[in-house]
């Protein structure tokens, strides 16, 4: 599916989940929320979590998810 089409599907708000805790930046949490797109494996959509539902969603694509992981670990890094 192209990525354009992902901001076509519903993603329910009980979907995301925000894997992280602590407040590590002070009085700013640090910590995004995800969720699987639902018929798109691999596929997610991430908001921010200091602003919540009112968040806007990127979404991105099983590929796009593999190229961003690969780009912030480096290389010989297991995300």
């Amino acid at each position: 599916m192209d990525t354009d089409d992902l901001y076509s599907v519903e993603v329910p708000e009980t979907a995301f989940r925000t894997p992280c805790g602590g407040n590590i930046g002070g009085s700013l949490e640090s910590c995004v929320s995800f969720a699987d797109i639902p018929g798109e494996p691999g596929a997610y959509a991430i908001r921010d979590t200091k602003l919540g539902a009112a968040s806007p969603t990127l979404r991105f694509s099983a590929a796009e998810m593999t190229d961003f992981v690969a780009a912030i670990t480096g290389p010989g890094d297991n995300a």
